[in-house]
């Protein structure tokens, strides 16, 4: 993607979230919506014609239950694989659960994004609530948390 192209995608997409649009974007931007921190990168290193992104749900407790919300990360990533859909990870540097994805920008527009970088805020703050252990407490329900693609 043309750095300009990115910058403009940046800018709509600030633009239709009401957040601060970002100085000096260049290859990235680091953005705040509805309280979630997200970055975007420009996807032509990878993969000419494409976005990155990456939506920070918060630090991964070190407590007893640690090992039951890594494997709930997994459990969504089993349940959300397809063409298109995010994968929760790890950032090693910061210990933070992410969600992170990539479109194609020939498939994707700034509202779609912004769409569904509101989902995800929304996702991850339930996600800092109850590191969607809720049903795990209970009884392992069928009814399982599921991520919307961006594209």
């Amino acid at each position: 993607m043309k750095e300009t192209d990115f910058r403009t995608l940046v800018a709509d997409i600030s633009r239709l979230a009401n957040t601060t649009l970002p100085e000096g974007v260049t290859g990235h931007a680091q953005l705040e919506i509805d309280g979630i921190n997200f970055t975007l990168m420009d996807g032509a290193a990878m993969e000419e014609g494409s976005i990155a992104y990456f939506c920070d749900f918060g630090p991964i407790p070190d407590n007893g239950d640690r090992a039951d919300i890594l494997q709930r990360l997994l459990e969504c990533n089993l349940l959300m694989f397809g063409v298109g859909t995010p994968t929760f990870s790890v950032n090693f540097e910061t210990g933070h659960a992410m969600l992170m994805g990539r479109a194609e920008l020939a498939q994707i527009d700034a509202q779609k994004l912004v769409n569904a970088f509101i989902h995800y805020a929304t996702q991850a703050r339930q996600w800092q609530q109850n590191h969607f252990l809720e049903s795990t407490r209970r009884t392992r329900s069928k009814t399982q948390h599921r991520l919307v693609s961006a594209a």
